[in-house]
């Protein structure tokens, strides 16, 4: 209630700067011949105006009441309109006589009930504007004779029952505005004789369901607005008629779930809210070929993943904001048909990685958000597929700025245009690091931590280890080196180069039966290595792999057969030492 308030005393504050501006317009400038505009000065409805006067304008005025047949005298009038005046009462009767009007407007006053009659014999009235008010009930009766009525507003009042049958005589109503009052339920029948209504505003109430059919006798509807209420459900045939519906506003209510197929053959629909709800998750098939859409909004939602192509219907689609839900990860399936969209937000969400594969589909893609995730690094190539990629957000993750985001880091460089500047990615580690902007570092400043190597050597102990690490020692000393001693090392870019120099390595005497895949991976260059005196009883791929270099050691283990096909791999092998045992 504390932003419904908030939201009325905003639009209060600007009708009153637009009644101000207009009070200083009418002094500067004379109104129309056929105007007359009273200010805050006048306390009474003048009795008699003249002839010629067919609207009249009460603005800020201090009046009360506004008395039975307090226009009779006055019957050529067209329009009367009460803005921001101090009246408490209208009696019945109050515009009796004017069978003229077309247009009454009463807005920002202190009226909190209307009786029965007093739009009485307004036979050609068209436009009825009764916001801002105080009004608590809408009776049977008030608008019956208003049958030519085509716009009725009663937004921003206090109303918490309509009556039933209150607007069945409005045959000719367009456009029907509630919003931003108390009801907590509506009937279905309320509103079946509308049957020209466009326009139907009922978002900021306090409805926790629509009833079953409210729709169903209105097919002229194009504008549906129930957003802001406490709907938990919407029922799969809820909306009918849908040839003309061209915006249909579901956003801040407390949905759930959606029925399949809820937005099917929705063919002139333009704009569709589903933001700040309770969505966890969307039906396979939700969409129809709506080729109006060009934006789409789910953010603030509890969504976890996406059907595969959820959104391939919607062909036109340039903007989809997915923004403040719960993904963790991302499936280039989600976005399968999106070959339009250009405008991609997923920043409040929790993923924690991505690939190019994941945006492969995203061909015009100019704008994407990534910021305030769970990214730690990505890869170098991650945005190749977006050959139109102008601008990126990656602002508020927990970036490691280690040697693993080196490659994304240079991506960065060399595309210091796309990164947003409003906001940098920011390093969360290592702490040496913490709270510098990923653009200010120099590549030398990217370190990794590398694997602890337990080695071979102690003193009359020959066995040492029996399994190699996923990963060696990033840099040795020089380009010949034996694992000796237990070491953890840890590498800058200078030292990852160094690598390359490596070309001998010795592992004899130790209990080694396997090789890990990618073990010597690093060991670009290697020429030379000794596995001899371990335990390696056959020659398998990984190992295969590592020995089609030149010269390698393998005695003294339990290798039992070899045969032609094992030296396949071995195109470069100019020495081998097979005393196995």
């Amino acid at each position: 209630l504390s932003g419904q308030n908030m939201l009325i005393r905003t639009e209060i504050l600007c009708i009153y700067i637009l009644l101000h501006l207009f009070c200083l317009y009418a002094k500067e400038l004379e109104p129309e011949p056929y105007q007359k505009i009273y200010n805050k000065k006048v306390t009474a409805v003048p009795e008699k105006l003249e002839n010629v006067i067919k609207e009249v304008f009460f603005l800020q005025s201090k009046i009360d009441l506004i008395p039975k047949g307090a226009f009779s005298k006055n019957p050529q009038l067209e329009k009367v309109e009460f803005l921001g005046i101090s009246t408490v009462t209208i009696e019945n009767g109050a515009f009796e006589g004017l069978e003229n009007l077309i247009t009454i407007e009463i807005s920002g006053t202190n009226v909190t009930s209307l009786p029965v009659g007093v739009f009485k014999d307004l036979t050609n009235l068209q436009s009825l504007i009764l916001r801002l008010n105080k009004l608590q009930k809408i009776e049977k009766g008030l608008f019956d004779d208003a049958k030519k009525l085509e716009k009725l507003q009663l937004h921003i009042n206090d109303i918490s029952l309509v009556e039933e049958e209150t607007f069945d005589n409005l045959v000719n109503l367009q456009e029907l505005h509630l919003a931003k009052n108390k009801l907590t339920s509506i009937s279905a029948s309320l509103f079946s004789k509308l049957k020209k209504l466009q326009v139907f505003r009922l978002y900021e109430n306090e409805l926790t369901s629509m009833p079953d059919g409210i729709f169903d006798n209105l097919q002229n509807l194009k504008e549906i607005a129930i957003q802001g209420n406490r709907i938990t459900y919407i029922q799969p045939n809820l909306f009918p008629h849908k040839n003309k519906l061209a915006k249909l506003l579901l956003d801040n209510n407390l949905l759930t779930e959606l029925p399949p197929e809820l937005f099917l053959d929705f063919s002139a629909l333009k704009s569709l809210t589903l933001h700040h709800n309770q969505l966890t998750s969307l039906p396979s098939v939700l969409f129809g070929d709506m080729l109006k859409i060009t934006e789409l909004d789910l953010k603030h939602n509890n969504l976890t993943y996406l059907p595969v192509g959820v959104f391939g219907p919607l062909k036109k689609l340039k903007k989809l904001d997915l923004s403040s839900n719960q993904f963790s990860n991302l499936s280039g399936k989600y976005f399968e048909g999106l070959e339009q969209l250009s405008n991609l937000n997923l920043q409040k969400n929790t993923i924690e990685s991505l690939t190019s594969v994941d945006l492969a589909q995203l061909q015009s893609l100019s704008t994407l958000n990534l910021a305030n995730n769970f990214l730690t690094t990505l890869p170098g190539d991650v945005f190749r597929n977006l050959p139109k990629l102008s601008k990126v957000h990656l602002n508020n993750n927990p970036w490691h700025c280690d040697c693993n985001l080196l490659p994304f880091y240079n991506w960065i460089q060399d595309n210091k245009e796309k990164i947003s500047s409003s906001s940098p990615a920011i390093c969360e580690h290592p702490e040496s690091l913490k709270k510098q902007s990923i653009l200010s570092l120099e590549a030398d400043q990217f370190i990794c931590p590398t694997t602890v190597i337990t080695t071979a050597l102690t003193i009359n102990t020959p066995k040492i280890i029996s399994t190699l690490p996923t990963t060696l020692p990033t840099t040795l000393a020089t380009p010949t080196a034996a694992l000796i001693t237990t070491t953890v090392l840890s590498t800058t870019t200078t030292m990852a180069r160094n690598m390359l120099k490596i070309t001998e390595l010795d592992l004899k005497h130790n209990n080694l039966t396997y090789l890990l895949v990618g073990g010597f991976g690093p060991l670009k260059k290697l020429k030379k290595l000794d596995l001899s005196s371990n335990q390696f009883s056959n020659l398998s791929e990984h190992l295969l792999r590592v020995l089609s270099n030149s010269n390698h050691n393998l005695q003294k283990n339990t290798i039992e057969s070899l045969t032609s096909e094992d030296f396949v791999e071995l195109q470069s092998l100019s020495t081998l030492n097979p005393n196995f045992i």
